[in-house]
């Protein structure tokens, strides 16, 4: 089934409950079913947008963004999604290359749409979300009509396409990841068996509804929960909506988790309705780990997943690195987790070779959550689908109880005097130190070694640190090889359109002037 098709089924169950809470209103379930059944039937009587065309979504955190969401797959269209903090260059060439037919946009974006223009075809629509626009007609308008019935959808296509997805980048064409409908369905069951979606769930969504957590609202939608939609991350306003519209699941990436912890707020916040933290899209410091855990309880969880096979495809759960007496099981803790619900997760050689637990080698998955391919790019498809498996490009090792434990990206392995370092473990000593908000450490030329660690940190707002502290700390815990040779002090770290650090971009200032890039 589609998204859309669980989400009316939770219609039927609880028509009158609220679904959707932005800072325009509070939207029951009839009302939003309602207005996605109005968006299939509009886009479905379209001449130019035949069942498949790709329909861009261009705003900011908004509910009518969910709504159109499930209008669009609805419908049996693909929703393409724009990343609202990428240039606008960027989003334009991405809109092309993804042969979008139609973008509906934000007013926030108009001054958007001439790039968009030149960029793609001249037949290209665009429907304005909040208001008439001068490139096109309001969305109320487009809609027209007081038709509230509902549209008729037939049997989906498991393999058809449900949505688009750029993998990633600020500049240039990224690559764009193609899901289905089955690959969407599995996800969201996984989803809500591995942290107990159901439709007494309150979901907090304060990060951009253009990436995973527009997907996890879409899946707190299709369980009958509630979505309460903020505009973007804000302490304060995250702290308060936790306590007065009493959350139960906030999904957050490890940069906002550190920014809450370091908030003076926090400690007076009420935090006892939430059962559910989820910290995902790239590892968190064990340190860290800890800390959420004494600040939130123990309802924290931990879930990696990728663009390309998306979540969970594995997930550590209070119950796995607690032990009865309530002490953490460090090795667990370091742990990524357990394959999730309709996951198979293995090691493997360069060769191919599935490997035993305790040996290192790269994170593959079997899942139907999997994506059908690279848009475009059936060479790049093959290659990382090749041997059966789906190719994560991270390296790690799993225990006998199957744990995961991520050891590093490949591409951010650092080679230094012959040696392989990860910055995985270097980083996690580091952020070790009270002081420390954030760490990210990179390989620098090196005339002796070739490259020589190096970690760039970020401090906690009013904290200092010494140089020398940071050495000293890393030399005693993971010994002198891996300790940082040098430490810098930044006032942030670059960041990509979803809150990762970009090491790429911290690298250039190091390697600029080198004949060779490691």
């Amino acid at each position: 089934m589609r998204i859309a098709d669980y989400f009316e089924m939770a219609t039927e169950r609880h028509p009158t409950q609220e679904a959707f809470v932005d800072d325009n209103g509070r939207i029951d379930y009839a009302s939003a079913a309602a207005f996605m059944h109005a968006v299939a039937r509009r886009i479905a009587a379209h001449p130019d947008l035949p069942p498949g065309a790709g329909i861009a979504i261009y705003s900011p955190n908004d509910a009518r963004v969910s709504m159109l969401q499930l209008g669009i797959n609805r419908a049996d269209r693909m929703w393409v999604l724009i990343h609202t903090r990428n240039s606008v260059e960027t989003n334009a060439a991405t809109i092309a290359f993804a042969d979008t037919k139609l973008v509906i946009f934000h007013s926030a974006f108009e001054t958007a749409v001439p790039a968009i223009r030149a960029a793609t075809s001249p037949d290209m629509k665009f429907v304005c979300i909040d208001r008439d626009s001068e490139h096109g007609p309001s969305l109320e308008t487009w809609l027209g009509g007081d038709d509230r019935s509902p549209y008729p959808a037939t049997r989906e296509d498991p393999l058809a396409a449900a949505f688009m997805v750029p993998t990633g980048g600020t500049t240039g064409v990224p690559k764009a990841v193609v899901h289905t409908h089955r690959s969407t369905e599995i996800s969201a069951a996984s989803l809500a068996q591995a942290i107990a979606i159901d439709d007494t769930a309150r979901h907090l969504a304060v990060a951009p509804l253009t990436h995973a957590a527009g997907f996890m609202a879409l899946c707190f939608a299709a369980a009958g929960g509630i979505n309460i939609i903020l505009p973007g991350f804000d302490l304060d306003r995250v702290l308060a909506s936790i306590a007065g519209e009493r959350i139960t699941h906030l999904y957050v990436p490890p940069t906002a988790l550190y920014a809450l912890l370091a908030h003076p707020a926090l400690k007076q916040t009420d935090l006892s309705s939430l059962r559910c933290l989820v910290i995902g899209a790239a590892p968190v410091a064990p340190a860290k780990f800890k800390e959420a855990v004494a600040a939130f309880g123990p309802i924290v969880h931990e879930g990696y997943g990728q663009t390309e096979a998306l979540l969970p495809v594995t997930l550590k759960r209070p119950c796995d690195y607690l032990r009865p007496d309530g002490s953490f099981d460090e090795a667990i803790l370091r742990s990524a987790g357990r394959a999730g619900p309709f996951v198979r997760v293995a090691i493997m050689s360069p060769d191919g070779t599935l490997l035993p637990p305790g040996e290192t080698g790269e994170i593959v998955v079997q899942s139907s959550m999997v994506m059908k391919g690279y848009h475009k790019m059936p060479k790049e498809t093959e290659e990382v689908s090749r041997l059966g498996w789906h190719h994560t490009t991270d390296v790690g090792f799993r225990d006998a109880q199957g744990f995961i434990t991520i050891v590093d990206r490949m591409k951010d392995m650092i080679v230094s005097g012959g040696f392989n370092i990860y910055p995985a473990e270097i980083e996690a000593a580091v952020a070790e130190l009270a002081p420390v908000q954030e760490c990210a450490v990179i390989g620098v030329p090196d005339e002796k070694w070739g490259e020589a660690v190096k970690a760039v940190v970020l401090l906690k707002p009013g904290a200092s640190l010494a140089e020398a502290d940071v050495i000293e700390h890393c030399k005693a815990r993971i010994g002198s090889m891996k300790a940082p040779k040098s430490v810098e002090f930044w006032p942030d770290l670059p960041r990509s359109v979803v809150g990762k650090v970009l090491k790429r971009e911290i690298r250039k200032r190091y390697w600029q002037d080198q004949w060779r890039a490691v």
